[in-house]
């Protein structure tokens, strides 16, 4: 049977550490080539160890070597060492909390991440999102809001129908971190309140956009959430298209299946 991202998640870190050969090795390697969520989640495992490596000459300040010292203490049962705390699944939870606080301080803290910030593309759609600013353009046809974006940006963005669902409100002209973008704005008639913003951003880099890569029916998406928002996002050549609402990953999801991209 091939591997699925639950049954990898767990081995990762030994696949990192290249304790995988011969059989198990080729299964890793077969399903990461047909999955960017698990691609992602290895070059995570690499940096996270390439940052402990760095900083292995430091030392955690006695603060934080106490605290973690006075957690296992507290959940270790009576009469027992670590053979019973590791049967503690709380306990299990501190000690990892625990070391997770010691890489995070010994590869520089907040002034020196491990990961990259979540996606500035993302980020800057939630907060255009969240502002409710005035269209610039208010249509319910499709075809007119196409019409009317043509020549108003340095790339050819396409605006999907959907089949069923949101109701086209009209469009703005945008800037996503600081790449030109069209925000089109819809309506949710069934759901009082609900609004959904559709981004259209040209992306040259052809990077994956932000998130756990699904597969929906034809299309490849990529499903991503913060601050309260589902965000799901989905590559047309160089053009990147990101759907973001507070409807739940069901509801977002659906919508993005009925888009249709002519």
């Amino acid at each position: 049977m091939p591997l699925s991202c639950h049954d990898l998640e767990p081995f990762l870190p030994a696949y990192v550490d290249g304790e995988f050969e011969g059989v198990e090795r080729a299964e890793v390697e077969i399903h990461l080539e047909g999955c960017a969520a698990c691609q992602h989640a290895a070059r995570l495992q690499e940096a996270l160890k390439s940052a402990v490596r760095r900083a292995a000459p430091a030392v955690a300040p006695i603060e934080l070597r106490q605290s973690v010292r006075f957690a296992l203490r507290d959940e270790e049962p009576p009469g027992s060492r670590w053979d019973a705390v590791l049967r503690n699944p709380r306990a299990v939870g501190l000690a990892a909390a625990a070391v997770g606080a010691a890489v995070w301080f010994l590869a520089g803290g907040m002034s020196s991440p491990l990961f990259k910030p979540h996606s500035a593309l993302l980020d800057d759609g939630i907060a255009i999102h969240t502002r409710g600013l005035p269209l610039d353009y208010t249509a319910s046809d499709v075809g007119s809001v196409q019409q009317w974006l043509q020549g108003r940006l340095d790339f050819a963005a396409r605006v999907p129908r959907f089949r069923q669902g949101p109701a086209l409100q009209g469009v703005r002209l945008s800037h996503v971190h600081s790449r030109p973008a069209a925000m089109v704005s819809y309506s949710v008639p069934q759901s009082e309140g609900r609004r959904v913003s559709l981004f259209i951003v040209d992306d040259p880099d052809r990077s994956d956009p932000p998130g756990v890569a699904r597969r929906l029916a034809d299309r490849q998406v990529w499903l991503s959430s913060s601050h309260g928002y589902n965000v799901v996002s989905w590559r047309s050549d160089e053009i990147v298209y990101s759907l973001i609402s507070d409807l739940d990953e069901h509801d977002v999801l659906q919508l993005v299946q009925a888009a249709e991209i002519r």
